[in-house]
């Protein structure tokens, strides 16, 4: 039984924008459809960063800032390693469609530290960082070498960290502990087109694609003030949400060849930016015990987010 790669066609998914699925024909297929599910492994390089913003609290203090994903002063992440995802193609005549989920698992994105300052000693524990994607596509293949799809994406990228801070002295008690937790969510639709080359026993494929994504940023800071600050263990949180729009790219070139009736493989390189803009100011509001703490509540000018994904796949296919 002979197989024959007709075309790829690309899918928008890490970190980003990123993976590429590749629809295959063949003497078998189950009525009129294929169905091809796939597995891929690969490295990827990730980046978040946080631009500068201006903080102005509630009680007219003005200074710089900028959108941090841990303590102190952490705004960007960076994780490089490991990228796994599965997903399948389905196809009938020149239509075909695909679903795909893939994740960076979480890393140690920074290692803890402890610094003296006038409230004591900070300490701040890792800063562990993670990033899934998936994405859905419905496609249309315009000749054997060209097709053009579209869909809609969605990817969150996590980072999570605790500390202590402790009093001046060494024989005195805890005096807080704390845990600052940030999400970076986006979703939205997606236009693609590939282009192939047959070569030899393979298929080599370009690939671009944008998106037009919604985005939400959400910084959460939650305290606890012990003894002997306080009389009796005290909660604190500061929080809010930022949204805004995403115009995101992607790039991609890719190698498939069949080796066995119905198996084949892949292999891609791809790159995918993303520019996020958040809309306007945002109002943060802190409290401590549950009654409003206006030096730590405000309003936040600025706030982009930069995210940038490159990653090496290596993919293996199967056709029904």
């Amino acid at each position: 039984m002979k197989t024959t790669v007709l075309c790829s066609a690309v899918v928008l998914g890490v970190l980003p924008l990123a993976a590429s699925a590749e629809e295959v024909r063949s003497t078998f297929s189950w009525g009129d459809i294929i169905v091809q599910p796939r597995a891929y492994v690969g490295y990827a390089d990730y980046s978040l960063e946080g631009s500068d913003i201006t903080i102005t609290s509630d009680t007219g203090n003005t200074r710089p800032g900028k959108l941090l994903f841990g303590l102190p002063d952490r705004n960007k992440v960076d994780i490089e390693g490991f990228v796994g995802g599965i997903g399948a193609t389905v196809a009938t005549g020149k239509f075909f469609g695909d679903i795909y989920y893939q994740g960076i698992p979480s890393e140690t994105v920074y290692s803890g530290v402890q610094r003296s300052s006038s409230e004591g000693i900070e300490n701040y524990g890792d800063i562990d960082a993670k990033h899934y994607d998936w994405a859905i596509s419905l496609g249309y293949r315009i000749t054997d070498q060209w097709s053009v799809f579209a869909g809609y994406k969605a990817g969150q990228t996590d980072s999570d960290q605790s500390g202590t801070l402790n009093s001046p002295t060494p024989e005195s008690e805890l005096l807080q502990t704390l845990n600052y937790s940030v999400t970076f969510d986006q979703g939205g639709p997606f236009l693609g087109t590939s282009y192939s080359f047959s070569i030899g026993p393979g298929v080599l494929t370009l690939k671009a694609a944008y998106a037009y994504l919604d985005g939400k940023y959400t910084s959460d800071f939650q305290s606890t003030y012990f003894p002997p600050v306080t009389p009796a263990p005290v909660p604190a949180l500061q929080q809010f949400t930022w949204e805004g729009n995403s115009n995101a790219y992607s790039l991609g070139v890719s190698w498939t060849q069949s080796i066995a009736e119905n198996l084949g493989f892949s292999l891609g390189a791809n790159y995918h930016r993303y520019e996020f803009d958040a809309s306007g100011s945002q109002r943060f509001t802190a409290t401590i015990g549950g009654e409003p703490f206006p030096p730590a509540s405000g309003v936040l000018e600025g706030g982009n987010l930069t995210e940038g994904l490159f990653t090496l796949t290596a993919s293996l296919f199967y056709q029904f």
